[in-house]
This record gives C-alpha cells, sequence and structure tokens, in this order.
C-alpha cells in the first residue's frame, strides 16, 4: 500500500533537529506497511528509555489561503436526494435552521457506503457505484422529538456502530436485521455527553464533551465497554504507529492557536508542538477564527480532522483538511471545495478499512462521495 501523496503537503517540518529526531524514535518512524492489510493496527512496541519531558517541536503556521483553489479529490460515487427509497433524504429548506440532512459516512471493508440518514430516520446501504442495497429504521434524527443533534456511524473491525444522537449517551451496533440494543456510555452509570464516534480505531473510541473531572479536558476521548458502555480515558486517536494523538485549543492565547500533543501508552506524553492558523484573502493575512475541532479519524499513517475556518465575523469562509503524519513529522493541510455545501464538514470526513480517506459533500443535487 502507497504512503499518502505528498503532493499537495502545504506545510512540512524540514530539517532534522536534535528534537525532531527524538520524536522520530518515539514514534517509530514508520518505515513499514501496518500489519493485517485490514483495519488500521499498531506494529510490535519498541523498548525506548523514558524521557522526563516531553519533546518540544518548533511552533508552526499554517497558511488558510482562498487565493488557492481548493484540491480535487477523486469522487467516486454519487446518492441521489429524493422520497425514493433508493434516494438520500434532505429535509426541505436548504440553508435554514436545523436542517435534516445525512450525518454521517462509514466505508466498508467492500467498499461500499453507510449513510446516517437523518431526515428518513434510518442507516442505508448503497454499493460502491452508488446503487441502493438495503435500509434499515433508527431512532435518529426525525424519529427523535425536538432533536438538536445529528447521529455519527463508525466501524470497529467488521461491525458498525451508531451514535443515535450527538451530545446523547446512546451507541447502538447494526445487526443483521437492523440495529441491535443500544448501550450507554457512562462512566460508572452516569451517562456521558457524546459528540463523536472515530473512525479507524481497534476499540470503540468516542469523543465526550464536558467531562474536566473524568477525562481532564472538556473535548475528550474515551474507549467504551460494548457490553457495559463503561469507558476507560484515552489520551487521543490512536495512529499506524501506536501512538495516540491529540489536537487541543489553547484557551489562553489569540484565536486560532492549538497545540498537537503525542502520547505513548507506557510514557504518557512525549511530544508537543504548537500549531497556529493565519487567513489570507488577496495576498493579505485576515482575521482568524477556527471553528471547534477535534481529531475526527484515524488515517493510513496519522490522524485527520477537518477545520473550519472563519474570518472574525461569524461565519466560516472555508474548510481545509488537515493531517497529521508521524513521519519527521509533517502536516497537510488542503483547501476543501466549499462552494454550496451542506452540511457538517468534519463529521462528513471518514476513512475506509485500508486507511484511504473518505469525504462527502451534500450539493443541491445530492450526495457526493470524495476519495483522497
Amino acid at each position: 500500500m502507497n504512503r499518502p501523496s505528498r503532493t499537495r503537503v502545504a506545510a512540512l517540518i524540514t530539517g532534522v533537529s536534535a528534537g525532531i529526531l527524538a520524536l522520530t524514535v518515539v514514534l517509530i518512524a514508520l518505515q513499514a506497511e501496518p500489519k493485517g492489510g485490514g483495519r488500521i493496527t499498531a506494529p510490535p512496541s519498541v523498548s525506548i528509555s523514558p524521557s522526563p519531558e516531553p519533546s518540544p517541536i518548533d511552533p508552526l503556521t499554517l497558511t488558510a489561503s482562498l487565493d488557492e483553489e481548493p484540491v480535487s479529490w477523486q469522487e467516486v460515487a454519487f446518492l441521489p436526494v429524493g422520497g425514493a427509497e433508493a434516494q438520500i433524504g434532505v429535509q426541505p429548506c436548504f440553508h435554514c435552521g436545523e436542517q435534516l440532512v445525512p450525518s454521517a459516512l462509514a466505508v466498508d471493508s467492500d467498499g461500499s457506503f453507510w449513510v446516517a440518514d437523518s431526515f428518513k430516520a434510518r442507516i442505508a446501504h448503497f454499493a460502491r457505484d452508488g446503487s441502493f442495497i438495503e435500509a434499515f429504521p433508527a431512532k435518529i434524527g426525525s424519529a427523535v422529538p425536538d432533536s438538536t443533534g445529528s447521529a455519527d456511524l463508525a466501524f470497529v473491525g467488521d461491525r458498525l456502530y451508531v451514535l443515535l444522537e450527538e451530545g446523547g449517551s446512546r451507541v447502538a451496533p447494526l445487526e443483521a436485521g437492523g440495529l441491535g440494543e443500544s448501550i450507554m456510555v457512562n462512566d460508572g452509570g452516569q451517562g456521558l455527553h457524546v459528540q463523536a464516534v472515530i473512525p479507524g480505531q481497534d476499540e470503540l473510541t468516542v469523543m465526550i464533551s464536558g467531562a474536566e473531572r473524568l477525562l481532564g479536558g472538556y473535548w475528550a476521548f474515551a474507549t467504551v465497554d460494548t457490553t457495559t458502555g463503561q469507558v476507560t480515558p484515552s489520551p487521543g486517536v490512536r495512529d499506524s504507529t501506536g501512538s495516540y494523538v491529540d489536537l487541543q485549543p489553547l484557551l489562553d492565547t489569540p484565536p486560532g492557536g492549538f497545540e498537537i500533543r503525542w502520547f505513548q501508552a507506557d510514557r504518557g506524553l512525549v511530544a508537543v508542538q504548537e500549531l497556529r492558523f493565519e487567513l489570507v484573502r488577496g495576498g493579505e493575512e485576515r482575521r482568524t477564527t477556527v471553528g471547534d475541532t477535534y481529531v475526527r479519524t484515524a488515517t493510513h499513517w496519522g490522524v485527520a480532522t477537518v477545520m473550519s475556518i472563519g474570518n472574525g465575523q461569524g461565519l466560516p469562509v472555508g474548510a481545509w483538511y488537515l493531517e497529521i503524519v508521524p513521519e519527521s513529522p509533517s502536516i497537510l493541510f488542503e483547501r476543501l471545495p466549499g462552494d454550496g455545501f451542506i452540511g457538517n464538514v468534519r463529521r462528513y470526513l471518514t476513512v475506509a478499512p485500508d486507511g484511504r480517506v473518505y469525504w462527502m459533500r451534500l450539493l443541491q443535487d445530492g450526495l457526493h462521495i470524495y476519495r483522497r
């Protein structure tokens, strides 16, 4: 399997300093394919002498330029919108209020697509060419009275899990005949606010909000016991080296500041890097704001998310794909198409079992699915 393309690496940490060398050793410097050929797995652990302090990496500023054309990912499927069973549901009235639209995408091992179809309250299954296969009723979207949260999807092994409502605590597996019994994601019986289920992980992993006392941050990750729903704190999203990566906003700095944190299970925090974003239009830097974000998914090598960047006037002006690759390390930063887009730019990102990244884009003519 080939490494991710570097043709669009807009920001690469070059040079090999002592800090980079230390981080490269810490992250086991990927030189071989992940094992198994299936979902992302970690290589055997390597004995590394512990260090008392995390390795610092020079701060990095990424430029979100509106002067550059968006990337063109390969479109691999198109799902039409409409009222028929073989079509995706979209609540009439585009760009208004809490419109019910498809809320999440998952890619199966055979290349087929699962979509959380909120308006039709179902999980719909489509072949890799976009043709309809089947659909199962689900208590999501229009089936949830006064719902303001979107459903989410993620595979763990060959099982698909459905977060029934963003901000809720219920996650259900998809069984042969439909959704199985849901579990309550909890700590000691207390339900937690789950914002997302994370694709590309070997265990059911969720992102939780409002759990500072339990998890140490407002946005934090945890693995879930699929029988009891009990959570175990996780330092981040696991990448192909077996390290964990987190992206945390720096609350005591000007808007647009984040910190990448790398962890290892046996050593804790091993490296940090400050990351800032600047919006550029007409060759000039503009006031920059960055929407709430978190690591959305693991990829073939690293972890990724989508950043919604604004000009400080309350509305986003574009979306950028951010991938953190544990090689050197490097940052991939690409502008995504945004014109006519409807829906959640970050939630629409997912990963296939082989680590390839997919993104769906809802336009007025239907749902377009792209592969990076």
